[in-house]
């Protein structure tokens, strides 16, 4: 993994020590990310759609929430805001292949365009935990680290 600015060594340890529930209806895509983010997080539980997606999450404690949006059986946006209802604190990534308001969920931490860089994620991932700036936006809130910019 490529290492930028913002993106520390100390801060990609800490992801052995999260859980991640990673919402995708592409499998390919699914099976691709979630192995990814399996070699380097504690626990990443994986579901191909939002309904699947809310019942991992009622039995799991989960850390972050990293989700597609236009999903069958149950969506990203009807999955979000359930989860939301029941914990509002919780970290929401999105990623999408849309770029549209339509496309926006306010309440998330961070949103990613599709096809996803697998750098960006793990700095949305450790932006949304509060360990790194959100690099792409020079935006330092929940920051540790603020790198001079």
């Amino acid at each position: 993994m490529n290492m930028k600015k913002g993106v520390y060594m100390e801060d990609i340890s800490v992801l052995k020590t999260i859980s991640v529930l990673y919402v995708e209806d592409d499998y390919l895509v699914r099976e691709c990310i979630g192995r990814f983010l399996k070699r380097r997080c504690k626990a990443v539980y994986d579901a191909e759609n939002g309904k699947a997606g809310l019942e991992i999450y009622k039995q799991h404690d989960i850390d972050i929430v990293v989700t597609d949006l236009e999903m069958p059986v149950m969506n990203g946006f009807e999955m979000v805001k359930k989860i939301l209802e029941t914990k509002n604190t919780l970290p929401i990534v999105i990623t999408t292949g849309y770029s549209d308001e339509e496309h926006h969920i306010e309440e998330a931490c961070e949103h990613i365009i599709k096809p996803i860089d697998e750098d960006k994620l793990i700095e949305a991932i450790l932006f949304c935990l509060g360990y790194t700036t959100n690099v792409s936006n020079n935006n330092c809130k929940l920051s540790l680290k603020c790198p001079d910019v």
